[in-house]
């Protein structure tokens, strides 16, 4: 290894010295010597004793002074303090550039540092939707200068209130006795019911995915205000560490993915920061969803299905998760029968588990769908018969509701879809049905009468229920497939633009679309043809919104109750 400067020009100074006088310099004393041998040559020479000698020497000592040369020396040595404090200068100097260049590199590595985390910010974020001049949200900058990434989600102070439906809407309603209605502009967000046991799209790497926060922002920035989850009965029971790489750790560091259900509860927490409620949605038994349609089912009991309700409720009702809603009962229980007695019988099965899940969390409300059973109606003067929807067959609701043990905590949450998940024949204006349940040569209806079925099928299965003076009625699902619609008139598009219509001038609580994964799939496009063809709100990379399905979705923004989610302050420090 070459050595340094400093060690090449301090080398340089010991041999300068080294050969001056044979030795090391001692200090001024070494060159009195020389200073002497001069005086005495100037003055005549006379022999001396040894005492007069040393007389000399000590008055050479004392009279210094008087002594030219000795002055001189004196002289020469009082000329050193300049080069002392150009020395002084310099080192201060020095330090004073290395201060600043030091200060300099410290704000070039920081400004480089705030690029890189900026870029990694705007590459999870979700570009625009449709107000393209909209002022974006104000940045979220954590203490160790990470962008939109927070370590955690910073209390709300916000109380739970005790969520109520009545009135054909849903209230907030604070323990000070402040009620506030609210409409819903709600996404599906699937995957934490799947064998992945987190919701998809969080995977968020250099081509696509995206992370919590960006995805709250996007939903607040187009005014939706509350996201459905589903989940599985089998990963609550679990209950284990999130196993699949599917979240990105590092851009969502305020997951906490130790079990099942703390992965919830920081998603809850999340999308609470932007003011958007969470409906918890008990979706399916298993992963596979092989068991079975119902709240019980092979492999599970009723007793495991209200297990999973006292953990939800366990893990989720306080005022740290004050945005939660409610559970819908059971996700599109369409092998269920409907106050018959039997062991299939779902208004009964919602009455045991809305009583345990209010057991838990009396704040809740408990969201009821309907079965599937066939009935005939009348449009156009002419009859058809129909299959409910999954999950929207609420008909013999009207006769039997459910009794629950609390007032005003039943929210009625059907499913109203679109040719794209099955093209009803009331949905068109003929054609033959044909393999796979396929309209082979179908007909498109002109808008004014497509918008009449879609209405009147929707009273048939459960709008007559939205008196507006009883419990809300909302769409837990509704749409699907909008975009990629190759009907020639977009049949399924103007579907889902009228249930829109509906939901808005019927005076609905309003809806939650399905969904907002890129990846949801659909099995006709167009009628006549089968296959699997996915869409969503989100386009695939996850970071770009669909803009005519969300254009399509924005109907809803006229709902007059429309808003973000109601915070009633409390103390941080009560549960």
């Amino acid at each position: 290894m070459s050595s340094s400067p400093y060690e090449t020009r301090q080398s340089d100074d010991l041999k300068s010295v080294n050969s001056d006088g044979g030795g090391q310099r001692e200090g001024s004393f070494s060159y009195s010597t020389t200073m002497r041998q001069s005086e005495m040559v100037a003055e005549p020479f006379f022999r001396s004793n040894p005492t007069e000698k040393a007389l000399v020497a000590v008055k050479l000592a004392d009279e210094a002074p008087h002594n030219s040369a000795k002055a001189t020396a004196y002289k020469g040595r009082i000329k050193k303090w300049p080069g002392i404090l150009l020395f002084a200068l310099a080192c201060i100097g020095a330090a004073t550039g290395i201060i600043y260049f030091a200060i300099q590199s410290k704000n070039s590595s920081d400004d480089r540092r705030r690029s890189v985390q900026q870029a990694i910010a705007d590459r999870s974020r979700i570009a625009s939707g449709l107000d393209e001049s909209g002022a974006k949200k104000p940045d979220h900058v954590d203490d160790d200068g990470v962008i939109n990434n927070p370590k955690e989600y910073p209390p709300m102070g916000c109380e739970l209130p005790n969520y109520q439906s009545k009135k054909g809407k849903i209230w907030a309603v604070g323990k000070n006795g402040t009620e506030i209605p609210v409409d819903i502009k709600g996404v599906n967000w699937f995957g934490m019911e799947t064998g992945m046991q987190a919701p998809f799209g969080l995977w968020d790497n250099d081509q696509n995915g995206t992370t919590v926060y960006a995805i709250a922002n996007f939903l607040s920035d187009n005014k939706f205000n509350s996201v459905r989850i589903p989940l599985c009965l089998e990963n609550i029971l679990d209950n284990k560490p999130l196993e699949a790489n599917i979240v990105n750790r590092v851009t969502n560091r305020a997951l906490d993915m130790s079990s099942y259900l703390a992965l919830l509860q920081t998603i809850v927490l999340g999308l609470g920061y932007r003011s958007i409620s969470v409906l918890i949605s008990m979706h399916t038994l298993n992963r596979n969803n092989n068991a079975g349609s119902l709240w019980y089912g092979k492999g599970f009991s009723e007793d495991d299905f209200l297990t999973g309700i006292d953990m939800v409720t366990k893990a989720l009702c306080s005022n740290k998760y004050w945005n939660v809603l409610g559970i819908d009962m059971k996700n599109e229980p369409f092998e269920g029968s409907w106050g018959d007695g039997k062991k299939t019988d779902f208004k009964a099965a919602t009455e045991r588990i809305a009583a345990r899940m209010l057991k838990g969390c009396p704040q809740w409300m408990a969201f009821v769908e309907g079965i599937n059973q066939q009935h005939t109606i009348v449009l156009d003067g002419k009859e058809y018969g129909y299959y409910d929807w999954f999950g929207g067959g609420l008909h013999n609701a009207k006769a039997a509701p459910p009794t629950l043990n609390t007032p005003n905590k039943l929210v009625y949450a059907p499913h109203y879809y679109t040719p794209a998940v099955f093209p009803q024949y009331y949905l068109f204006g003929g054609g033959e049905v044909g393999a796979g349940n396929a309209i082979v040569g179908y007909k498109e209806l002109p808008t004014p009468q497509l918008l009449g079925r879609v209405r009147s099928t929707m009273n048939d299965m459960f709008g007559f229920l939205n008196t507006g003076t009883g419990p809300a009625v909302l769409l837990g699902e509704f749409a699907g497939l909008y975009t990629l619609d190759a009907h020639p008139m977009k049949t399924t598009q103007r579907c889902t633009d009228l249930t829109v219509q509906v939901i808005t001038e019927d005076k609905y609580a309003g809806g939650y679309m399905w969904s907002l994964n890129p990846e949801s799939a659909y099995q006709y496009n167009p009628a006549d043809t089968p296959g699997n063809f996915v869409e969503g709100l989100l386009n695939i990379d996850w970071r770009t919104a669909n803009k005519p399905f969300l254009k399509s979705i924005a109907g809803l923004d006229v709902l007059k109750e429309l808003k973000p989610m109601p915070c009633f302050p409390t103390a941080l420090t009560e549960k």
